[in-house]
């Protein structure tokens, strides 16, 4: 099972780049690897990373030539990024908002919401780490409210990629991605990993008509890309 640990400060070299990794701070791990791929391959784009923690999909985007805005509840996250941001010259503006609240439409969304199933009786006592393992009851809670407000954030012919694991109740994503389809949108499944008896999942979702989005022939990775 993938247990999405915090890490403590320290840095670590990741793909040729260094990782500042800070307490109360996502880490990079499976989840976010197998996200990267879709961060690649989108200069030119505008691309929305949702719940940025450590920053490494959006470090990854800008560094690709996307415009990227990064957003977080998490202070401390934020900083660290608009750092490293200043530090490379690169195209990231972090904003403290709920999910992609107040940050408008974008040609490719990166969205790795929490997923732990999580008691009512049980919330991590760090608010911060809370912030980023807390799915509910069910796991589903952050990703139902993601899903709820994709279309006010996806430009014409954009497209989301958003993690999902099979430690989620299957029922309730089934029926998340049914009022998804229902409101006007199309998703699938575009890349998997097995993970010490967890399945990871990237969803892809865009609005019907569009058509998954290869915007600015920004080309999509293969569901088998290389990551972590």
């Amino acid at each position: 099972m993938l247990i999405k640990a915090m890490g403590r400060d320290r840095a670590r070299a990741t793909h040729g780049k260094t990782e500042l990794r800070r307490a109360s701070v996502y880490p990079a791990r499976e989840d976010t690897y197998l996200l990267a791929p879709f961060a690649e391959g989108t200069a030119g784009l505008r691309v929305l990373d949702v719940g940025t923690g450590n920053g490494y999909l959006a470090l990854t985007a800008a560094r690709s030539g996307a415009r990227v805005v990064a957003t977080d509840l998490n202070p401390v996250a934020l900083r660290e990024l608009a750092r490293v941001a200043r530090r490379e010259g690169l195209p990231i503006e972090t904003i403290r908002t709920d999910l992609a609240r107040g940050t408008g439409r974008f040609d490719r969304i990166l969205a790795n919401p929490p997923y732990l199933p999580t008691p009512h009786d049980a919330p991590d006592p760090d608010p911060m780490d809370r912030l980023a393992l807390d799915g509910g009851p069910d796991g589903c809670r952050v990703t139902a409210r993601l899903f709820a407000q994709l279309a006010e954030h996806l430009a014409a012919g954009g497209i989301a990629y958003v993690l999902a694991s099979s430690l989620q109740d299957p029922m309730e994503m089934e029926s998340l991605l049914i009022d998804w389809r229902t409101r006007g949108g199309e998703v699938d499944e575009v890349a998997h990993r097995d993970f010490e008896g967890e399945r990871l999942r990237v969803l892809r979702a865009h609005l019907r008509g569009n058509g998954p989005a290869l915007a600015s022939s920004a080309a999509e990775p293969r569901p088998d890309a290389p990551h972590g």
